[in-house]
């Protein structure tokens, strides 16, 4: 229904905001050092065997950093990030990461 938060969206939504939570921690102890977290995320309902389920949930973060040379360390912590999650842990929807490293400009 139109403006109304269903279940399926608080699941989303929780898979998505771990991820989040789980990153600031390991950047914070990596001492990776980010200008912004941004994310969105989108869930695949389907029918299987004659029941609905989610069966996908697909993460879009985009991380935006200063130094190029630590683009590929930050991926890998975002993908460290999405390994540890507790809620994407104790799902059994198929969690995707569609990880982008945004290189910001640095002004003169």
């Amino acid at each position: 229904m139109p403006n109304i938060w269903s279940p399926e969206h608080f699941l989303v939504a929780a898979v998505e905001s771990c991820l989040m939570t789980t990153f600031l921690a390991i950047a914070e102890n990596s001492k990776l050092e980010f200008i912004s977290f941004k994310s969105t995320a989108i869930g695949k309902l389907d029918k299987v065997e004659g029941k609905f389920q989610m069966t996908e949930i697909i993460l879009k973060p985009v991380l935006e950093i200063t130094d190029e040379n630590n683009a590929e360390r930050a991926k890998r912590i975002i993908e460290k990030s999405e390994k540890a999650c507790l809620i994407s842990n104790s799902i059994k929807t198929k969690i995707t990461l569609e990880s982008e490293i945004v290189i910001a400009s640095v002004g003169v």
